[in-house]
């Protein structure tokens, strides 16, 4: 494994055959039409090393942006030690001293599949802009 995560390091390419995954069907609990492909849940199989080297590069992509204090205090989603109750009483904190004023609006947005058809390339310029070590940067996957 220490070989292979070295390659990886070396080469800036994550091994095409560490890529290839089995992908199952599975129909959502109780949602039982079948002919509606939103109704079903795709479940991955990935190769067990690639797994395993994905979230070792992963967790030293993390580590680069914490130890630079690159994330956005506001992040929630993905961040270790935070979760939806979180980021709920930052918009309650938020909110209290506007209330006594008259009207509030939020507006919130949950993005379906938003990182699935997210632009490379803005991906790729922002990990430069938050300075992570270039090595990460030249990875890429194709499909």
């Amino acid at each position: 494994m220490t070989q292979l995560y070295n390659e990886c390091l070396r080469t800036g390419h994550f091994p095409e055959k560490r890529k290839i995954a089995k992908v199952l069907m599975l129909v959502k609990p109780g949602r039982e039409e079948a002919s509606d492909p939103s109704m079903y849940r795709p479940i991955r199989f990935v190769n067990t090393e690639g797994r395993i080297l994905e979230k070792l590069l992963i967790e030293r992509i993390m580590q680069h942006f914490y130890k630079t204090d690159a994330l956005n205090k506001n992040q929630f989603g993905f961040t270790p030690q935070k979760s939806m109750v979180d980021a709920a009483m930052e918009v309650r904190q938020f909110i209290e001293p506007h209330l006594e004023r008259g009207v509030t609006i939020i507006a919130s947005l949950d993005i379906q599949g938003a990182f699935d058809s997210a632009w490379w390339p803005t991906l790729l310029k922002g990990l430069r802009e938050a300075e992570c070590p270039e090595i990460f940067i030249t990875f890429h996957r194709t499909t």
